[in-house]
């Protein structure tokens, strides 16, 4: 679960990031209102982004909103610096694991077949 949780906040964070160089364009010229509404939508992006991203590494979610509305796409360096204080499962580690090198040696193992000689 914990990999689907940061690839949804990097999508999140990706998004965010479009959004500001959209604002940046729209910025530079000339298209003040739009500009303003893309940077409004960037820190919203960001915000949720930062929450999903605050609750994959064992943080309450409630302190990314508040970094990402405040910093935008930058705020996820600050929580990447932070330490990680997600609980590791021991036991699902090593299903995983286990299931994957089980997977594995299906995959170059086609099989074979024995036949008996008639003779």
């Amino acid at each position: 679960m914990f990999e689907h949780r940061l690839m949804i906040a990097q999508g999140l964070l990706a998004a965010a990031g479009l959004f500001v160089l959209i604002a940046i364009i729209c910025l530079m010229t000339g298209g003040l209102i739009a500009g303003v509404v893309f940077v409004f939508l960037e820190h919203a992006v960001a915000a949720l982004g930062c929450a999903v991203l605050a609750d994959s590494r064992g943080y309450p979610a409630a302190l990314g909103i508040p970094i990402g509305i405040g910093l935008g796409v930058m705020g996820s360096a600050i929580l990447l610096v932070l330490p990680d204080e997600s609980t590791d499962d021991e036991i699902a580690r090593k299903i995983k694991l286990a299931s994957e090198g089980v997977k594995n040696a299906r995959q170059r193992d086609p099989g074979y077949e024995v036949l008996d000689d008639d003779d």
